[in-house]
């Protein structure tokens, strides 16, 4: 495994230190590492094939996963009705899948339901064929609602603020992304917390004097609030 070439990963919008070696991702450690861990063995054991594996630690003190083959975009892109079906479909099965790993009295009275992966933005989707067919990168996940992830979800795959779509236009593409996702979060509650992350994008942007970032999201908060709300 020495002798295996050090591949920088450079698809979607990739943590600094990511690289390939042979058929696996090395990624240096975060604070939520131990969750991820604990989280990628759950789905693992569940059955759950569209996330890659926690393989271990390097001798860099790297986590270790399996390579998930595919394309990973750089950009949110613009997608067809058909890849919003399919990553609704997606989602919709994960969060099924994390489920039994948060259930308890305190969940419920907290209003837990899933493990949210917390940045389901396109560039965090392996595509094979035009089709989005796995998860990665778990770095933000943690416990929390569907109505929180999709809100974020929706936000970025629908690209809400984008000039090339007219307000009826996002509106049918978020009831059809939500009719393939299935019973759960209403639109209004989807958007309601698509609005809450755009907040706190721009507070984000705002800590880390990231002018661009802060002036993106804060644009497409005042769409969302001026067209769809």
């Amino acid at each position: 495994m020495q002798n295996e070439p050090v591949e920088p990963l450079h698809g979607g919008r990739t943590t600094p230190g990511v690289v390939k070696i042979g058929d696996t991702v090395r990624r240096p450690p975060t604070p939520n590492s131990g969750f991820v861990q604990s989280l990628l063995t759950h789905l693992e054991r569940s059955g759950f094939p569209a996330v890659p594996r926690h393989l271990g630690i390097d001798e860099e003190n790297r986590d270790i996963f399996s390579y998930l083959p595919g394309d990973v975009p750089n950009e949110l892109g613009e997608h067809s009705d058909h890849v919003l079906e399919s990553a609704a479909k997606l989602i919709r099965s994960y969060h099924d899948a994390t489920a039994p790993l948060v259930q308890s009295n305190a969940a419920v009275m907290l209003g837990i339901e899933v493990v949210c992966h917390n940045d389901l933005s396109p560039c965090n989707f392996v595509f094979l064929a035009g089709d989005p067919v796995a998860l990665i990168d778990f770095d933000a996940s943690c416990p929390g609602t569907r109505a929180f992830d999709l809100g974020y979800a929706a936000w970025l795959w629908l690209d809400w603020g984008n000039p090339n779509w007219s307000a009826d236009d996002q509106m049918r593409r978020l009831r059809l992304l939500l009719t393939a996702y299935g019973p759960g979060p209403t639109e209004s509650e989807v958007v309601m917390m698509a609005v809450r992350r755009q907040a706190i994008v721009m507070a984000a942007g705002h800590r880390t004097a990231n002018q661009s970032m802060l002036a993106w999201a804060r644009d497409c908060r005042e769409w969302t609030v001026g067209h769809l709300l």
